[in-house]
């Protein structure tokens, strides 16, 4: 009987140590650049003045923290967001929205291919406004 035992240990570990490991997280290394986007201010022909966003991986990335940072000419605005909790494993994304000078951050889903909006990102003659367009969990 102990000798049953034994093998039925042995071949668990084998078994163990041999089925194959979950892959390690895709998750951006920090301080990454995840998107970039902008478009000219066409209204402003003197300066040249551009409205764009970035979107970074922070230090804190495995909980779903990113860095963003829109600028509108010479304005400038940094902001963190936290993705949904039991989503911080989806990496964001970043279009152009539909009104002008407006660019929205969502994610994909692993089992989905559908853009789900987050925040939206919005610059008006040097206004710029950061907010969260909807609330979502995967828990």
């Amino acid at each position: 009987m102990k000798i049953r035992i034994a093998v039925a240990a042995a071949c668990i570990a084998v078994t163990v140590s041999c089925s194959p490991k979950k892959q390690a997280s895709t998750l951006p290394a920090p301080g990454a650049v995840i998107a970039h986007v902008e478009e000219p201010v066409v209204e402003d022909t003197l300066n040249k003045f551009v409205f764009k966003a970035t979107l970074k991986a922070d230090s804190l990335v495995e909980k779903g923290v990113y860095d963003l940072t829109a600028e509108w000419g010479y304005n400038k605005a940094e902001s963190k967001f936290t993705m949904p909790k039991g989503g911080e494993q989806f990496v964001p994304l970043l279009r152009k929205g539909k009104d002008p000078y407006t660019f929205i951050v969502g994610f994909k889903t692993d089992k989905d291919t559908t853009f789900y909006d987050y925040l939206s990102i919005v610059g008006i003659k040097g206004y710029l406004k950061v907010r969260y367009l909807k609330s979502y969990s995967f828990e």
